[in-house]
């Protein structure tokens, strides 16, 4: 009997002992599963697409007035990545802790007057965009050079899935390919 109340201890059948063994294994197995995947796997390091050649952003490239505006869904918004490590972002600036090899390798770095603004909305459709981004668009003067960085259509037709959003590996893999194409024409900015 059991002190005060009287009352018996429960005895556990072998059913109940195979029960919680079982809950005890599949939470265990559970747990390490997600901190394998968490912590085991690659999440990727380093940078993400095609090499930058640095000889590019040696030399300031022009010293006119340049506005870059992003325009676009998620992708240009920068969802899923942390402040600042958008695609946009790190197109036009550096993140602080970037690897050596894309140190000025950025707008910033070889556009002196540069300024931008990212009007991008996670989850918007082409024609959300020409609704309520392209309204925003700042008056600019004649002399102002634009760049306009836009990625859309892909909430067009993918809206309501479950597919994934970039992560910020994908967004150095879109950076570096805009920043390449940029560089290739940078000549015309002068």
């Amino acid at each position: 009997m059991n002190g005060a109340t009287g009352s018996r201890p429960r005895k556990l059948t072998g059913r109940k002992v195979a029960f919680l063994a079982t809950g005890g294994l599949l939470l265990v197995a559970v747990t390490a599963a997600a901190l394998y995947f968490r912590y085991a796997l690659p999440t990727g390091r380093g940078p993400a697409g095609p090499a930058l050649g640095r000889e590019a952003f040696a030399t300031p490239w022009s010293a006119r007035s340049i506005l870059v505006v992003g325009l676009g869904d998620s992708v240009t918004a920068g969802f899923g990545a942390r402040n600042g490590y958008g695609y946009f972002d790190r197109v036009v600036t550096n993140a602080p802790e970037d690897d050596a090899e894309v140190k000025g390798v950025a707008l910033a770095a070889v556009l002196p007057n540069l300024q931008f603004t990212n009007l991008a909305v996670s989850g918007s459709t082409s024609a959300e965009l020409i609704k309520g981004q392209l309204p925003q668009l700042p008056p600019a003067d004649s002399n102002v050079l634009g760049i306009v960085l836009i990625t859309t259509g892909g909430n067009d037709l993918i809206h309501n899935s479950n597919l994934e959003d970039p992560n910020e590996r994908g967004y150095d893999a879109i950076r570096r390919l805009f920043l390449m194409k940029i560089a290739e024409n940078a000549e015309a900015m002068k």
